[in-house]
């Protein structure tokens, strides 16, 4: 029998006890991303809520807001830090600005395919860099999820090679790992928030921009850029992520629930990134030029022990780690 005590315990922390109080508790929750409501990163925010309803029988609600309403991407990243935001779909590449080693998983020329990328966001290097990010942000990293592989958008210039990119000023996301690895490649990185890329083209205060097909067809860049350089040079996951603060609030079984329903996202998430990549290349094609480069030229110039945000101890075991993995 529990006591009085217990039982006003209970209310007053919102924890689950003994089963009586968890279908009695709601909670809504605001999830924050960049992008377009027709691209996939919101059909699998659609999804991960729909899933999350499901499974608490619509005790977690959970309420999107897409193209950067919430704010730009390092801004999402910064709130689900301080907690001001309950969850976003943040990049990986957001990360090593306070955890550097969780920039392996978005090394240029890391993944050989869609398998292997698999893979990796569901090995134990993941689990290692998962662990890494909550220690130190109070951010918890639901799942890792794939993206479509990057190509390079180009308004008057064609890259045929590495050498072509010497000198050019590309936008990058506003992330150490994308700078350091343009640097490598010769080019002149220019961090800017998304919502800033369109008019940064336009202007000419920067001549490219690298991204996923999809990305760049719903963002409507192809009428800003001529050349679509297919050069694969980049797999930058994404992550649904929740603030720790508002992982906190829930119940034992809805914290379950939500990690089983981002599992599930993920799954979702690749066949879809998978149909749609190939589908928005098919439509840029008949909108832009298409090159073809020499890819042994981008995958020369890239070096790993020479970027600093791996260069530490366990920063060069993650390498080792993941490049074990086939």
């Amino acid at each position: 029998m529990k006591t009085l005590t217990h039982v006003f315990a209970c209310l007053a922390t919102a924890a689950f006890c003994g089963g009586t109080l968890a279908a009695d508790q709601k909670f809504t929750f605001n999830l924050s991303h960049q992008m377009a409501a027709d691209h996939t990163l919101n059909l699998v925010a659609l999804k991960f809520s729909e899933l999350v309803k499901e499974k608490t029988k619509g005790n977690v609600t959970i309420k999107i807001f897409p193209s950067g309403a919430l704010g730009a991407e390092k801004d999402n990243a910064a709130g689900l830090r301080s907690g001001m935001l309950d969850m976003g779909i943040v990049a990986v590449e957001q990360y090593p600005s306070f955890v550097p080693e969780s920039a392996v998983l978005v090394l240029p020329y890391l993944y050989k395919d869609y398998d292997h990328l698999d893979k990796v966001l569901n090995s134990d290097v993941a689990s290692d860099i998962q662990k890494m990010i909550l220690d130190k942000t109070n951010i918890r990293v639901l799942t890792f999820m794939p993206m479509a592989f990057r190509q390079m958008f180009t308004v008057d210039k064609e890259i045929k090679s590495a050498a072509d990119l010497k000198g050019l000023k590309m936008r990058v996301p506003e992330s150490p790992i994308y700078v350091a690895a343009f640097k490598q490649f010769g080019a002149v990185p220019t961090p800017l928030a998304w919502g800033e890329v369109y008019a940064s083209l336009q202007t000419g205060v920067a001549k490219g921009v690298e991204n996923t097909p999809e990305a760049v067809l719903t963002a409507s860049l192809q009428e800003v850029t001529k050349y679509m350089n297919v050069t694969n040079h980049l797999e930058g996951p994404t992550t649904i992520s929740m603030s720790e603060k508002a992982f906190k609030k829930l119940p034992a079984e809805y914290q379950s629930a939500v990690l089983a329903a981002a599992a599930e996202a993920e799954k979702f998430d690749l066949q879809l990134t998978v149909s749609r990549d190939k589908d928005a290349r098919e439509k840029l094609k008949s909108k832009l030029t298409v090159v073809q480069p020499d890819i042994q030229s981008f995958r020369g110039a890239v070096h790993y022990d020479q970027i600093e945000l791996v260069s530490s101890e366990k920063g060069k075991e993650l390498v080792k780690r993941l490049q074990a993995i086939h």
